[in-house]
């Protein structure tokens, strides 16, 4: 009841961080929280994660939320099939395709997955969560908790990144990332160079490092690993079309 009441009063990320590391890690322990919010625009889901690893970056949530290549859209496919609380990890049985998936955690530095979500009126996913690093077993009391915590981790991480959506979109007027910039940042989140990008588009390196530099203003961030983050979480790029 705790971990439910503070979650009312959580309107920013820092406090999001705050909560899922203080009163939820006491529920469901973690060190990786990633949340997947669906935009309601039949265009995928915004994502976000909060993080208390050394290891786990920017880069590794890029590449496990690729719509192609990635982790999550698979474990989101698992989830929507089965719809109860499960554990990917090095404990028990897995089919074949979820060796893959084993691999994947232990290169980008998850070790293991606890998913569950919400779902719409229309039976599609609504919220997706995916908790890793988790020290425990998956055992009946974890499950209870994640079945309980679940709804209130969607209404609370919602209220969270609509605020940042309406912030976002008040200092900046008209200013919007154009066809030719999604294309570019799309090329980025799979880990491409200028030249590689200039060859693809048949355009100029010097082009594209406009363009880029551009993007980076535009979202306001410093690097190409964080354009690419920042842009999956607003949902320039999505999880299941680009």
């Amino acid at each position: 009841m705790d971990a439910i009441d503070a979650s009312l009063r959580i309107n920013q990320r820092h406090q999001f961080f705050s909560w899922s590391q203080g009163l939820v890690q006491s529920l469901l322990p973690h060190e990786i929280l990633i949340c997947g919010i669906s935009t309601n625009d039949g265009k995928g889901m915004r994502m976000a994660y909060f993080s208390s690893s050394r290891y786990f970056n920017d880069i590794h949530f890029a590449a496990v939320c690729h719509p192609d290549s990635g982790l999550l859209p698979h474990l989101m496919m698992h989830w929507q099939n089965h719809g109860r609380p499960c554990m990917v990890g090095e404990q028990g049985q897995h089919a074949p395709h979820q060796r893959g998936w084993l691999e994947a955690m232990r290169r980008h530095e998850m070790r293991n997955a606890v998913i569950h979500g919400t779902r719409g009126v229309d039976g599609t996913i609504k919220s997706f969560f995916c908790i890793s690093r988790v020290p425990e077993p998956f055992v009946p009391r974890l499950i209870y908790f994640l079945e309980i915590l679940t709804p209130f981790m969607d209404a609370t991480i919602s209220r969270v990144l609509a605020a940042e959506e309406h912030t976002r979109r008040a200092p900046r007027g008209n200013i919007t990332i154009t066809a030719r910039e999604v294309q570019i940042l799309r090329w980025i989140r799979d880990g491409h160079t200028n030249m590689e990008i200039a060859a693809q588009l048949a355009i100029s390196p010097h082009t594209v490092k406009n363009h880029v530099r551009k993007i980076l203003g535009k979202l306001g961030v410093q690097s190409r690993g964080q354009a690419a983050v920042k842009a999956i979480q607003i949902g320039v790029l999505k999880i299941y079309q680009d």
